[in-house]
């Protein structure tokens, strides 16, 4: 499963969280990451799955992503998009700002739910 968590993941960091993604999750990884299961994803879930995956890429633990580290999961416009410091690590401000873009993107009627 952390592999198809991850994988959404860098569909969402790379902007391209839309409701064709969403429904394009393979059905295992839509419902471990779909809580409730009612076939969208709220807030709530997009931001535990946006944990999970933070966390999954942080492998050294030390509350940064470094370019190593985001390299299989993240190409290096993504990486430099996230890293708007440019100090060659995502920490989690960084993460996170970057993650609610993207559900701000992706969630086009601003009902707080991916569709």
């Amino acid at each position: 499963m952390t592999r198809g968590i991850l994988i959404a993941a860098v569909l969402v960091l790379g902007g391209a969280a839309t409701a064709e993604t969403v429904r394009g999750l393979h059905e295992k990884e839509l419902r471990a990451i779909d809580k409730n299961n009612d076939g969208f994803l709220s807030r709530d879930e997009y931001n535990d799955f946006s944990d999970y995956a933070y966390q999954a890429m942080d492998e050294d633990r030390d509350g940064s992503v470094g370019l190593e580290e985001a390299k299989p999961h993240l190409g290096l416009e993504q990486f430099r998009k996230v890293d708007r410091n440019n100090d060659n690590f995502i920490s989690r401000p960084e993460y996170d700002a970057q993650m609610g873009d993207d559900f701000e993107a992706a969630d086009k009627n601003q009902n707080g739910i991916l569709d």
